[in-house]
């Protein structure tokens, strides 16, 4: 079996510093992938020489997503540095608990702020910067989502016979994160947008456009949302999502676009068939 599916491909992540991020990133090189990667924490710095050991060229930036001078500079510095982009993987996120009743005017400012245009706005920014570069010779776009838009019982209803540890093998689970949810579940609903479009308008350019998404995952930014709770034992680890990541992108030029890939927990950890979405996508005919 060939490890290194993606050798010679050039590739950024975005939100790389720890957690989720830092899992993609080490897969892709893993994979056979230079990889750039940029953060707002300075942890990102020291990635690229554990990228380096695995005989692949990296190189890491400051940078903040939600500012188009930052994006700019990241991307334009990663194509020049390694030679042109295949993969982009928009990863770097925010979630905030928020209330429609109780948050003031200026908190709820603030956390719009943050997580649209941290979440939204910046896969918008990192996508629209390497687009120029990716249509050169065609390459993968995978924008980081969430279980709450495309769940278990959304938009259609998934067996559990496999599935007996998820909480909602007897109920039908809605797509919905909660009440306290209402700006991340809309950034990422935005996210799922800008996919299913850059999908149909990027296809005719070899350009791959699908959003993965995921439930329960052990890293930084699920810990600190759970806080003192104990994790679920179903709760999946950011090594095995890599996996599933490189597994799509190693698809290849004929494989899905416009699709939502979930993984729930409770659910096997693989690459699911091809979804819904994807399969509306490759019915889509371009208007007169």
């Amino acid at each position: 079996m060939n490890t290194r599916v993606l050798d010679r491909r050039r590739a950024i992540v975005t939100g790389a510093a720890r957690g989720l991020g830092r899992a993609f990133a080490i897969g892709l090189a893993e994979a056979g992938a230079d990889v750039a990667v940029c953060d707002v924490e300075p942890a990102v710095e020291a990635l690229p020489p554990v990228l380096e050991g695995h005989g692949v060229r990296a190189l890491a930036q400051l940078a903040d997503v939600s500012k188009p001078e930052d994006v700019d500079a990241f991307v334009q510095r990663a194509a020049r540095e390694l030679g042109g982009l295949d993969l982009v993987v928009s990863n770097a996120g925010v979630l905030r608990l928020t209330s429609p009743v109780t948050d003031s005017w200026e908190q709820a400012v603030d956390d719009f702020r943050s997580m649209v245009d941290v979440n939204l706005g910046g896969t918008f920014l990192v996508g629209r910067a390497a687009i120029p570069h990716l249509i050169q010779r065609g390459g993968d776009i995978v924008n980081i989502t969430t279980d709450h838009i495309h769940t278990c019982g959304y938009p259609i209803e998934v067996d559990h016979a496999d599935a007996g540890a998820c909480d909602w093998a007897t109920v039908r689970r809605p797509p919905i994160g909660g009440q306290g949810y209402d700006l991340y579940d809309a950034s990422k609903w935005g996210i799922k947008g800008l996919t299913l479009v850059w999908a149909r308008a990027l296809a005719a350019h070899g350009i791959r456009v699908n959003s993965l998404g995921m439930g329960p995952t052990n890293a930084p930014m699920y810990r600190s949302h759970i806080r003192e709770a104990t994790p679920p034992p179903t709760m999946m680890a950011p090594e095995q999502i890599a996996a599933v990541l490189v597994e799509l992108i190693a698809e290849g030029p004929g494989g899905r676009t416009g699709d939502s890939v979930e993984l729930w927990a409770g659910h096997p950890c693989v690459l699911p068939p091809v979804g819904l979405d994807g399969s509306l996508a490759r019915n889509v005919k371009p208007p007169r």
